[in-house]
């Protein structure tokens, strides 16, 4: 009874035990916190890799290479984008590059390679020349009382560029042709370097595809000639005028011309008149100046003469002379009154300081 009664004390003394988890659960947990670490990872991992721009289609595998007489036509599909800057005002960023059109959209960037043949030599000229064509609407003109107010336009413009491979230090194209025809031409004088990169750029407009078409044809270059009008004729040059010999018939006398004289070599001519005598000028009395009739001539010497002593020293002594003498009543202020106050000052000093003063330690 005592052993039953001390086990149900202690049984009621004892908390209560916490229930217990199924077997199953915490491999549930476990699997759930792995997942959310793999998601936060992935996220993670998007945040911090770069965004790489919608780049265009890879063309290396349509690379166009062509040879001495040869022509190579080549279609290519549409390009999804276009220029996001179209008209801007320099200076503008440079889109038409070809490390810059291999990550956009708006542009392709084909392979060019020219084939110089092995009996080329530095005197051969040639051109290769570089066509882009495509298939675009057209929308009309406006037009009214025979003017034209809105030429008509292609709904998709594009430009055609050929750079250098590697691009050289300038950092321009070799050729290019921009402008709102169709198609778009260039030719390139002896390009001798033999790689090249065409970029076609999607200037505006929906583009459904293009062609181009490459050709390599030896031709020499024509030396510029002055276009004349039909009826022109030069003017000839007057011949040498005959010049006929001349004979020597000796001393010859030729007459004297007296056309232009008035007279005949035994009349003289007549005498200048004579020149008239002026008339003598008649004195004007001058009169003393009125400043300096009160001076006396032995006067007015003297005054600018220079003078006989020395001023400066003069004025010096002037200025130094004898002292003045001391009067009485500053004699008996200073020898009398202010040593009696200096003795009447130092007495009562002593007087309440004294003992201090005179104290021996």
């Amino acid at each position: 009874m005592m052993g039953t009664m001390d086990r149900r004390s202690r049984t009621s003394t004892t908390s209560p035990a916490a229930p217990t988890a199924p077997p199953g659960r915490p491999l549930l947990r476990c699997s759930r916190l792995a997942g959310f670490a793999m998601t936060g990872l992935l996220l993670g991992v998007l945040a911090l890799s770069p965004a790489m721009p919608v780049s265009a289609l890879d063309q290396a595998a349509n690379a166009i290479r062509v040879t001495e007489n040869q022509k190579v036509e080549k279609e290519f599909g549409p390009i999804a984008g276009q220029n996001p800057l179209p008209g801007l005002p320099a200076p503008a960023p440079k889109l038409n590059t070809p490390e810059t059109c291999k990550q956009q959209s708006f542009c392709d960037v084909i392979p060019l390679e020219v084939v110089l043949p092995p009996t080329l030599t530095p005197a051969d000229e040639f051109f290769v020349s570089v066509a882009l064509e495509w298939k675009t609407e057209r929308i009309d003109g406006i037009s009214a009382g025979g003017h034209d107010y809105v030429s008509a336009t292609d709904v998709n413009d594009m430009d055609l560029y050929v750079w250098d491979d590697p691009v050289g230090e300038e950092g321009l194209p070799v050729q290019q042709s921009a402008t709102a025809t169709n198609p778009e031409k260039v030719r390139i004088f002896r390009p001798s370097k033999g790689k090249y990169s065409i970029v076609v750029f999607n200037y505006v407009g929906p583009n459904t595809g293009y062609k181009l078409t490459v050709e390599y044809k030896p031709e020499s270059i024509v030396p510029p000639f002055e276009s004349l009008a039909p009826d022109f004729q030069p003017i000839e040059s007057p011949p040498t005028p005959f010049e006929p010999p001349v004979e020597d018939l000796g001393p010859v006398e030729m007459p004297v011309d007296t056309s232009g004289e008035d007279f005949t070599p035994t009349t003289q001519p007549p005498a200048p008149p004579a020149e008239s005598a002026p008339a003598p000028l008649t004195p004007v009395v001058i009169d003393p100046d009125p400043d300096f009739t009160n001076f006396a001539d032995d006067a007015f010497d003297e005054q600018l003469a220079a003078p006989t002593t020395d001023v400066l020293t003069e004025k010096q002594v002037k200025a130094v002379g004898p002292p003045k003498p001391a009067s009485a009543e500053s004699l008996i202020f200073w020898l009398a009154i202010v040593p009696l106050l200096l003795l009447g000052v130092g007495g009562i000093w002593l007087s309440k300081k004294g003992s201090a003063v005179l104290k021996l330690r």
